[in-house]
């Protein structure tokens, strides 16, 4: 990815941090969802946003309205003995569309008929925001859905992400830009991928200190997404490279958007939205052929959809991924019920969205829509559900939200459809319940592969935490453990850190102990607790090296300071002329004295080294006139009452020293009619001076 791709990728994220009142986010994320951590296999939506508005009418026919159809759309409607029969409801689909159709038959396609919203807005634009950011109609909203979803379960992104937990970015968009349904109130939680072949380090890794000052929060920010950028532009092309597809797929946009995805998510990347489109479907006209309404435009795109979404099925199911994927496309509106003399149609409202996965409900939600013997150009479909809905559904039934996590998403509360079956999970443990054997486990407990509760602690019950680092040879690191004794004093804690030692958390040493004597190098600890065999917990940390010891002296003549920049450690010891200051600032300004100054700073670590330096520092002196004919007067500052005096050519030949005596007023002369002309140094030194003047003898 080439710099200027980046900056656009990441333009309107780092504009977002104008809206972040501080930097400072914890690190804490929901333990409940899907989104519950990027490091393991989990739950994938993946959704398809169909851009122009489709014809409903002309993808999922209702055929016991066939009849008023060839009435109100002359110019459009295919033969019946073309059409692809569903086989249900008494509906069929577009010929493009005939691998839907086995898609159905396996029980692995969900039809959901006349979605829409109330007061539909019949802008390409202001439609596609609604569907978006899941706004009614008179609302303006500038996050979208997933966005705020996003953002509910993870309020502390950006900062500290990718880490441990989350190594992998929370939601993917395939193509060029970004779009408003993965947009969050406070930061843009999805990642932009056009070529995961040519994703590499878009900028030198760096990390500056800012200010804590306006500009200085925003500088920080963009630093934190560039950084961010090439950490999850690593594993997304990690994931990439390490998978190739056995299935092809057409060599289209949408092709190559799903082709991709597919790759990543056999390749380990463990993000779990992801989001693609296809344009095409504004069919005014020529939506069919004049000759052959079986083909067209719409044809085309809808042939486009089928072969993308069916490679895409397949190569899921040779990668195994297959259980975890939904798929669901949607788009901004339906259109009329009338054809149009161009042999296309115009916007519309309802329309109809497809969903796939292998455990939905296949059965086919709403009424066929019902078509008027006579209609007029205005006439348009009612409206069965809310697109909400829809949302809420998957929200609840697919990615595990609960009410207060679905109210942050969609604003308010939604009735709820059967997407994935009505009796999918009923104790919401996660396990379908075609898998589940205990069936009635509380709500928020942690279970097996086969629905049944098994033991845990909170996620922060343990700390391991580095306390020290150490210097090579010397074994004078240290890592401090300690567990929760507020909800866990019944239990008692056994560690095993090999090497480094063994032992036992409890009342006794309150929950706390640190390892000393530590090597660098990486240890690995786990904990146990007394009486729960099948329980263990481990963590992996290193002992690091200190880094060496950065000093950056200036030194500012006209204030007699030296600014002092410091980085390797948490302390400093700092001796200015003899005189010790401990610090713990990095940047410090101390006042200098005229002549010799000394400056030594170390740290509690000898192995980080140590910086000293010699910084002269002269009172001023002045030489005039200049150029002189002999006679040169001399202003001396300070207070020495005597200076050594030398002239030198410019070849460093000395041809006149003196010792200046300097009087009260400090006012010196010498007479240098005796030089033959030329350019000479006049050079003075004394404890406090140390100064060279470049004059002109005539």
């Amino acid at each position: 990815m080439k710099r200027r791709d980046f900056l656009h990728d990441i333009s309107h994220a780092a504009a977002l941090g104008t809206l972040l009142p501080t930097f400072g986010f914890g690190l804490q994320g929901s333990s409940y969802s899907l989104l519950n951590n990027t490091s393991d296999l989990g739950k994938i939506l993946v959704l398809i946003r169909l851009n122009g508005g489709n014809d409903g009418l002309n993808t999922v026919i209702p055929l016991d309205q066939y009849t008023n159809l060839n009435k109100v759309r002359p110019h459009v409607i295919m033969p019946e003995n073309k059409l692809v029969q569903l086989g249900k409801n008494d509906l069929a689909l577009h010929p493009s569309l005939a691998d839907f159709k086995i898609f159905s038959d396996e029980k692995r396609m969900k039809v959901i008929q006349n979605v829409g919203y109330e007061k539909p807005d019949f802008s390409h634009f202001r439609s596609m925001d609604i569907w978006q950011s899941a706004s009614d109609y008179d609302q303006f909203l500038s996050s979208g859905w997933l966005g705020r979803y996003i953002e509910n379960e993870h309020p502390g992104f950006p900062t500290q992400y990718p880490n441990d937990q989350y190594p992998h970015p929370l939601a993917v968009e395939l193509g060029w830009s970004s779009s408003l349904t993965t947009l969050g109130q406070y930061s843009f939680p999805s990642y932009i991928v056009n070529n995961p072949e040519r994703m590499v380090e878009i900028i030198n890794d760096f990390d500056h200190e800012y200010t804590n000052t306006y500009s200085g929060d925003r500088l920080k920010y963009i630093q934190l997404i560039a950084k961010q950028s090439n950490q999850y532009g690593q594993v997304i092309k990690e994931a990439y490279e390490s998978s190739a597809n056995e299935i092809s797929f057409p060599s289209s946009h949408l092709g190559w958007q799903l082709e991709t995805a597919s790759r990543l998510i056999r390749g380990g990347l463990n993000t779990r939205v992801y989001m693609v489109d296809l344009g095409g479907f504004d069919t005014h006209d020529r939506q069919v052929e004049m000759s052959d309404p079986t083909q067209g435009e719409h044809t085309r795109i809808l042939k486009d959809l089928n072969d993308s979404v069916t490679s895409f099925i397949k190569s899921l199911d040779a990668s195994g991924d297959s259980d975890r994927v939904l798929t669901m496309t949607f788009s901004e509106f339906g259109r009329t019920i009338n054809s149009n003399a161009s042999y296309g149609t115009d916007h519309g409202t309802a329309a109809p969205m497809f969903i796939f996965g292998n455990r939905i409900s296949d059965d086919v939600l709403g009424k066929n829509p019902e078509i008027p013997e006579v209609a007029r150009w205005h006439d348009n479909l009612a409206v069965e559900f809310d697109f909400r809905q829809v949302y809420a559904s998957i929200l609840d039934q697919w990615m595990g939200a609960d009410v207060e996590t679905e109210k942050a998403a969609l604003l308010k509360e939604f009735p709820k459809l059967p997407i994935t079956g009505s009796a999918i999970d009923q104790d919401g443990d996660g396990i379908l319940d075609r898998d589940d054997q205990c069936n009635d486990t509380p709500a928020g407990a942690v279970v097996d592969t086969n629905g049944c509760e098994i033991f845990t602690l909170a996620a922060d019950t343990f700390t391991v935490l580095v306390t020290s680092v150490s210097c090579a040879g010397m074994n004078n690191g240290s890592i401090a453990l300690s567990a929760k004794a507020d909800a866990n004093t019944s239990y008692s804690f056994a560690y095993d850190a090999g090497d480094a030692g063994t032992g036992v958390l409890n009342a006794a040493n309150n929950y706390s102990t640190s390892l000393e004597g530590l090597a660098p190098g990486s240890y690995n600890i786990c904990f146990t607790v007394n009486g729960q065999s099948n329980y263990e917990r481990c963590y992996s940390i290193s002992v690091a090296e200190p880094a060496p010891l950065e000093t950056n002296a200036v030194v500012n003549t006209n204030t007699r300071t030296l600014d002092l920049n410091l980085k390797g450690s948490k302390e400093y010891r700092v001796t200015l002329n003899g005189k010790p200051l401990v610090t713990q600032k990095q940047a410090l300004t101390l006042p200098l004295v005229a002549g010799k100054n000394t400056i030594e700073v170390r740290t509690d670590l000898q192995c980080q080294g140590i910086y000293f330096d010699e910084i002269f520092v002269s009172e001023e002196v002045k030489v005039y006139p200049n150029p002189t004919s002999g006679p040169l007067q001399l202003y001396v500052g300070g207070t020495d009452r005597n200076v050594s005096l030398s002239v030198n050519s410019l070849q460093g030949s000395t041809v006149y020293n003196t010792e200046l005596s300097i009087g009260p007023n400090r006012f010196g002369a010498i007479d240098l009619s005796h030089l033959s002309s030329g350019v000479y140094i006049v050079s003075l030194k004394s404890a406090t001076i140390n100064t060279s003047h470049k004059i002109i003898k005539d």
